[in-house]
């Protein structure tokens, strides 16, 4: 028998949490749920499982890359848009050639899979839905089945009742049940399937769940379900304190320990910390002195600050939800809650010696350029009037408030702020341009043969030299050789906010990685000459050349040659690639 996770879901009412973690990958006493999901599979000898994809995908596939150990046979099918349940089963059809179990990848159940497969095989079904009991939801049909168990109703409620029973997201499917589900609509299992099961009477039955079941479709349930199981694993070993040997716990907080805690690897519990309530620590954790929490859950790589009161949230790096009010907010204050970034040696000794690079660079070029700094200043003063230097503002991540259906997400905005040549005259604003932008489907403004462009400044901006005064941001040490070019104000918000989206391309999600990465004057985008790179083309290399900052191995061997700037030798490469693409006129933005 073969096995099919549903693991696409985007996962709405766990906002903001699932813009971080997709549901698959939340962590259940500190293991991401699907784990528990294949080793509860592959403890039924199920070994060939197929997992759908979409929201977030690339954490699942580098979780799971990790995970050789579990001996299975794991394929994707990735979704570009979100088919439903059953459809997302039809796609995949020639991996349907017996009986298969599918399985939700927000559900933990301790179901007898061997138990319900009996079950399916007696019946001669050709789909078995287990159900639950009495789950009080409004958004689940109930299924009602005769005294053979055979599907003969069901009923979708309107208000919060306890209802009899439901389904509970774990099928046991034939091939033939694949006829009834269209391939050209979003399909789920739970409704359309359920409805034409009814009509056309087909042969399915409900098979009654009687194990633990769990299911985490809101952030309460995450933070129930590892209160609960850290509860009955205290009772069941009859111990308060679950930790590894790798963690730290002082001694003044490991004697005023009252309640069970779990408390994952490489973790720090300082000395005054009051636990009030069950709670459950992440990797990588660190929680600073004098802090009190309480029924709560703190989930890996995580820095808790002094004196805070924490209770009935969860913490996940910048981002506290507290589930009582279903309220969440990111915080940037690093002195209260922030990612924990351990930085090595080797990390700190490469950053070290870019910045070298950086001085050695720009120190004789700006002393080599003087001349023509005052040149350039000379004709812009004769070209037209206003002053030589331009003020300008770039974004490194735009000032956004965006509502979700119960939470904010407040980011100040982060801004560097330097002087460049004049190129534009001083009393032309950028809705001149608006109706004229080469970009129509893209968050850039740019015009063709912008009216706001001096004379000299056509020239200046071709082969960059506007920029020039820039070295001297990089020698103070607020810009880097390499890295993004910041983005003006109202295109940073655009992009943010909307992503890019165009006919063939749809990329939000990871356009919001760009305001991850550093600030710099060269880079992919400019070293291959940004003037004649579509919007398209601009996003994709910042993007990527973004999530190079990040510290996972296996993101940067997916990224191929794009890691390149990690080393001396390809830093190094990148700014002679921007300097040649400068000189050949294709600098101009």
């Amino acid at each position: 028998m073969k096995g099919f996770i549903l693991g696409a879901g985007v996962g709405k009412r766990l906002e903001p949490l699932s813009l971080e973690l997709p549901a698959p990958m939340l962590p259940i006493l500190n293991k991401p749920l699907i784990l528990y999901i294949l080793e509860h599979l592959k403890k039924f000898n199920i070994i060939e499982i197929k997992i759908n994809l979409h929201h977030l995908p690339e954490q699942i596939d580098f979780f799971l890359q990790d995970s050789k150990y579990l001996d299975l046979k794991i394929t994707y099918s990735l979704e570009k848009e979100l088919l439903g349940t059953a459809r997302a089963v039809k796609r995949v059809s020639s991996f349907i050639d017996d009986t298969v179990l599918i399985h939700y990848g927000n559900v933990l159940a301790n179901i007898d899979i061997l138990d319900f497969y009996n079950f399916h095989r007696h019946k001669k079904s050709l789909i078995t839905y287990a159900v639950i009991q009495n789950q009080n939801t409004t958004d689940i049909p109930e299924i009602f089945f005769n005294h053979n168990f055979r599907i003969i109703k069901k009923r979708q409620r309107k208000k919060r009742v306890e209802s009899l029973y439901i389904p509970a997201g774990i099928y046991l499917i034939e091939k033939e049940i694949l006829d009834y589900i269209p391939i050209n609509k979003k399909f789920d299992f739970d409704q359309e399937l359920l409805d034409k099961i009814c009509e056309l009477q087909i042969k399915a039955y409900a098979y009654l769940v009687e194990g633990d079941y769990y299911k985490i479709q809101t952030n309460q349930d995450l933070l129930r379900i590892n209160l609960d199981l850290i509860s009955k694993l205290s009772k069941l070993e009859n111990n308060l304190i679950f930790s590894v040997t790798s963690s730290e716990i002082h001694q003044s907080t490991l004697q005023n320990i009252h309640h069970p805690i779990m408390i994952g690897s490489n973790s720090v519990i300082k000395k005054e910390i009051n636990f009030g309530g069950p709670c459950v620590i992440g990797n990588n954790v660190i929680i600073d002195e004098g802090t009190y929490i309480s029924n709560s859950l703190i989930l890996n790589d995580t820095y808790v600050g002094k004196n805070l009161s924490i209770e009935n949230c969860i913490v996940y790096k910048n981002l506290c939800i507290n589930t009582k009010t279903d309220f969440g907010v990111y915080v940037t204050d690093s002195f209260i809650i922030s990612p924990v970034i351990k930085t090595s040696i080797s990390e700190k000794l490469r950053k070290l010696s870019f910045r070298t690079i950086d001085i050695i660079f720009t120190l004789p070029a700006l002393i080599i350029l003087l001349p023509i700094f005052l040149l350039i200043a000379i004709l812009i003063k004769v070209d037209s009037k206003g002053p030589v230097l331009y003020r300008s503002k770039r974004i490194r991540s735009p000032q956004i408030i965006k509502y979700g259906p119960n939470w904010y997400k407040y980011e100040p905005e982060s801004s560097i702020y330097y002087y460049k040549f004049r190129t534009m005259y001083f009393d032309k604003s950028l809705n001149q341009i608006i109706n004229h932008n080469i970009y129509k489907e893209g968050p850039f403004f740019k015009a063709k043969d912008d009216p706001r462009v001096t004379r000299i400044g056509k020239f200046l901006r071709k082969y960059s030299l506007d920029e020039l005064p820039l070295l001297i941001y990089v020698l103070k040490g607020d810009l880097s050789l390499v890295g993004l070019w910041g983005l003006p104000q109202k295109e940073a918000e655009l992009l943010y906010e909307k992503g890019l989206v165009t006919s063939w391309i749809n990329i939000k999600e990871t356009a919001r990685m760009r305001f991850k990465g550093k600030l710099g004057l060269a880079g992919y985008w400019q070293s291959r000459g940004r003037s004649e790179l579509s919007a398209e083309e601009r996003i994709v290399h910042d993007t990527i050349q973004s999530i190079t900052q990040i510290d996972n191995e296996q993101i940067k061997k997916s990224i191929g040659e794009y890691t390149k700037e990690n080393s001396v030798k390809g830093y190094i490469s990148l700014i002679l690639d921007t300097v040649k693409s400068v000189l050949r006129g294709k600098g101009a933005y």
